[in-house]
């Protein structure tokens, strides 16, 4: 568990927020580095030197120069060698990198003992090499329960790569980790009492079953998919969202634990099929008529990767993603318009028209037809150039309105478009089941299987493909069940792991050796802190504070769902430093923790129930004494000594962590 310390000087909890210094990492430091520097020339697009440095494996590899990394020795290999300022020859040949660019690269090479070898002949386009283990080849035994199958995976690889994993979590940490997760808030006193004493040999399992079916796991997961399929925009949309439907539409379908691949059909047919598809219209009408956004949002959800790199050209670095895909997409959506009709909002689409083209970078067009990632081809006949198409009633099953009138319902053509979309997206095509299970993994684990989770592709293979495309063919079979898959992780003891707390830490994340420690959402945070106050973590009403101004300062400060990479920042320092509203949190007021701390009269007791309302576990020695002490220096200003002292502990890494 990560411990919080502090003195005297509170302020020196700030240094909380600066994180220590790790080692690079490929996907967060260097790839980027590359693909912004060097892959233009060096990539599949223009290989010089037949050196590609698109993918871990083409670095490795090297070039006509030979092997350009030497494990362990920056200082002889050429890949730092060229990015010297005097070097001769120089690269890149007219720019120079920033000094601490070369200095990830330098670190990044002297912390390797030797390097990976690979096949090279038999790979392409793979950026990490954990993917071609020999350990991913063996299948787990029959008869394993799926949270076994993930240890078995994941085991395996821990010991060909000689890396210990640490020991299951105790108790407390698991019920802290699994409230987080699936409620969106750490547990309050009373629940974690009655978890610890709870007599039952499954116990752990059992919070699982038990928090799936509460409300707090319908709020919180709507609030995680909402930013991830819609984007933090303001409050101005979150009320538009609200008012549309779009919340409660979320919410039932974790409530209700809809079949996911149900719930992608409805997002994108987009139709007033009953009562629970009304929200749904909201995700492509929020686009107002965008196509090229409405292909953008759905790419990820159903074939796992981002396509915007493929508007102008065939995608640089994974060459499967083609420019004819990204406006695939896009013409299953150009015959959508938002109307108003008499049945309130909708998307119409027209039984004619929508025959773009497209220009790749040598000004070549071509048509854009419905050609998707994922292999399907629907085909449609496209008029002549010099043919005019007439828009006839007989090719709608609901027609548009008359002229000058308005509808009462939405066009619907005999042939849709988006049906067509959606047909391909939701039937057979694992790459939507293995989206949605890396996407859940990673909400679970604190990075995906692969990573980022929106680029499913060949430069960022799956660290254990294997077990993916196992939990997806799991999911697949158990009708798209997300409480299914959600239990199966949470049982895991990959998910119920310690998180490392010696210096020894290897680099690789991706191993899952331990557990991470996931940064809290805006939202987590914001509740967080009023569970920690002593408030109702649901509909708080406090009187004198304005308590969606609180919530909307947390969502401007604090993290997005899923950061790529995330570091704290100076500004949630500030923010929790000298906002009024936090302040105000902090004060007494009826029944909340600072006015039961200030009721305590031994030192001893106000620390240890603090610790106990905060982090919801008792201090250390060390922590004990430090505290006390401080409270004891104040002990003539008691209001203003309880506040400092929970701020310090809200302000805490420890608790805007879930580790």
């Amino acid at each position: 568990m990560i411990c919080l310390k502090f003195g005297i000087s509170l302020l020196g909890v700030l240094c909380l927020y600066l994180q220590a210094e790790e080692k690079p990492d490929w996907q967060r430091d260097i790839d980027p580095l590359l693909n912004d520097h060097c892959v233009k020339c060096h990539g599949p697009l223009k290989t010089k030197a037949d050196l590609d440095l698109s993918t871990f494996h083409g670095l490795i590899k090297g070039g006509k120069s030979g092997p350009i990394v030497i494990a362990g020795n920056a200082e002889s290999s050429l890949m730092y060698q060229v990015l010297l300022k005097d070097s001769d020859p120089h690269m890149p040949p007219k720019k120079q990198v920033p000094n601490e660019a070369i200095e990830s690269i330098r670190r990044w090479i002297n912390q390797f003992k030797e390097l990976p070898i690979a096949n090279f002949e038999a790979i392409e386009h793979i950026s990490v090499p954990s993917t071609t283990l020999e350990s991913e080849t063996i299948q787990p035994p029959k008869g394993f329960p799926g949270y076994q199958v993930i240890d078995f995976y994941i085991e395996r690889r821990l010991q060909t790569k000689g890396i210990p994993p640490t020991p299951i979590c105790d108790d407390l940490t698991f019920h802290r980790r699994l409230h987080l997760d699936l409620a969106g808030r750490p547990p309050t006193l009373a629940e974690s009492e009655s978890f610890l004493r709870s007599p039952l040999m499954n116990k752990r399992s059992a919070e699982v079953d038990r928090l799936l079916k509460t409300e707090d796991f319908a709020i919180h997961f709507t609030e995680l998919f909402d930013t991830m399929l819609m984007e933090r925009r303001g409050k101005r949309w979150e009320d538009r969202r609200r008012k549309n439907g779009w919340n409660e539409y979320l919410k039932s379908v974790f409530a209700d634990n809809r079949p996911w691949d149900e719930v992608v059909r409805e997002l994108i047919v987009a139709r007033k099929g009953d009562t629970k598809d009304v929200g749904a219209i909201w995700f492509l009408y929020e686009r107002e008529d965008n196509h090229q956004a409405m292909a953008e949002a759905v790419a990820p959800v159903v074939f796992g990767t981002q396509v915007k790199c493929a508007q102008c050209h065939d995608h640089p670095l994974a060459n499967e993603i083609k420019q004819g895909h990204y406006w695939g997409i896009v013409a299953a959506f150009n015959r959508s318009k938002n109307i108003d009709t008499q049945a309130g909002i909708g998307i119409a689409e027209s039984a004619i028209g929508g025959f773009i083209s497209f220009a790749n970078l040598q000004k070549e067009s071509q048509p854009a037809t419905l050609n998707f990632l994922n292999g399907v081809k629907i085909s449609e006949k496209r008029p002549d150039a010099d043919v005019k198409e007439e828009d006839l009633p007989e090719y709608y099953l609901v027609a548009p309105a008359a002229k000058d009138k308005k509808a009462e319902s939405p066009a619907i053509p005999n042939f849709s478009r988006r049906e067509a979309l959606a047909q391909a997206v939701t039937v057979n095509n694992p790459l939507l089941s293995k989206s949605t299970v890396n996407r859940v993994w990673a909400l679970m684990m604190g990075r995906g299987l692969v990573h980022p989770v929106d680029e499913m592709n060949s430069t960022y293979p799956a660290s254990h493909p294997a077990l993916l495309d196992w939990l997806a063919v799991d999911f697949e079979q158990h009708g798209f069940d997300l409480h299914h898959l959600i239990r199966t992780l949470a049982n895991s003891e990959t998910y119920q792991r310690s998180a490392w707390t010696t210096p020894d830490r290897p680099a690789e994340k991706d191993t899952f050796a331990w557990a991470l420690e996931k940064p809290l959402t805006a939202e987590m945070v914001y509740r967080s802190l009023l569970v920690a106050c002593g408030h109702d973590s649901r509909q708080p009403e406090i009187e004198g504070l304005d308590m969606e101004a609180l919530r909307q300062s947390f969502i401007k400060f604090f993290p997005d769902v899923l950061p790529v990479d995330y570091n704290a920042s100076l500004q949630q320092a500030m923010f929790l430093t000298n906002s009024p509203l936090v302040d105000a949190l902090l004060n007494p007021s009826e029944n909340n923790t600072t006015q039961s701390l200030l009721r305590e009269k031994n030192t001893h007791q106000k620390v240890k129930q603090a610790f106990l309302h905060v982090f919801g576990r008792w201090p250390d020695e060390e922590e004990l004494a430090a505290t006390a002490d401080f409270l004891n220096q104040k002990e003539d200003r008691p209001k203003e000594a309880i506040k400092q002292m929970l701020w310090a502990m809200v302000a805490s890494a420890e608790f805007l962590t879930n580790h």
